[in-house]
């Protein structure tokens, strides 16, 4: 094994296992944006511990995002991307006591920009690096900065915008719940029936039953 590489054995046991692989140009990007040092990949592994309850969860999630017919949209990889990224980083640095950010709110002008852009195109799949560029930030301080602002992530804004256009469509009673899940940009009607009870509590067909007079 490499290195003080820790290491166990299953037997009997069914087990599964993801190979994840981040692109060193993201990690180093990701590494000068938060002013970290770039260790050796041995090194980095070696630091990783047996079990890590964060990078266990992002790794769940990038997993989830990727497998899922790119369902959830780049918005949602990009952005976990760079959080699993940052967080080995992190985990690396070697000094503990430096703070990587200061608490920071966009600007009015930053924040309007990003919400303008999510609500002209809200019926396709945007990327994290566009809404970066569009408000002059890198990618890894838009999503602290932006949740620091508005109490939730890019992909999580977005997503709420959405459900909440979609609400408008449904209360128009003129779309069926497949035609509105196709103008919102979502990949079927199952997948806007999944976050649209996940944020409401109600199905779209249920939402809509309280509309009808």
């Amino acid at each position: 094994m490499p290195g003080n590489l820790e290491y166990f054995r299953l037997e009997k046991v069914e087990a599964s296992f993801s190979c994840i692989m981040l692109s060193p140009s993201l990690v180093e990007q990701v590494a000068t944006q938060a002013d970290l040092n770039i260790v050796d990949h041995g090194e980095l592994i070696n630091k990783i511990s047996l079990y890590d309850s964060k990078l266990f969860q992002l790794s769940q999630w990038l997993e989830d995002g990727i497998n899922n017919n790119g369902a959830r949209g780049k918005l949602y990889v990009e952005s976990l991307s760079n959080l699993m990224a940052l967080h080995l980083l992190e985990m690396n640095k070697t000094s503990p006591h430096k703070q990587l950010y200061v608490s920071k709110n966009l600007s009015e002008q930053q924040l309007a920009r990003a919400i303008e852009f999510m609500n002209v195109h809200f019926d396709r799949d945007i990327s994290l690096e566009e809404l970066a560029k569009l408000v002059n930030l890198s990618q890894t301080h838009l999503i602290r900065m932006f949740k620091q602002t508005t109490g939730l992530s890019p992909y999580q804004y977005f997503l709420h915008l959405r459900i909440d256009k979609a609400k408008t469509l449904i209360k128009s009673r003129e779309f069926t719940v497949g035609e509105i899940a196709g103008i919102l940009g979502f990949t079927d009607q199952s997948h806007l029936n999944r976050h649209f009870k996940r944020i409401t509590g109600l199905s779209p067909r249920e939402y809509m039953s309280t509309w009808i007079v």
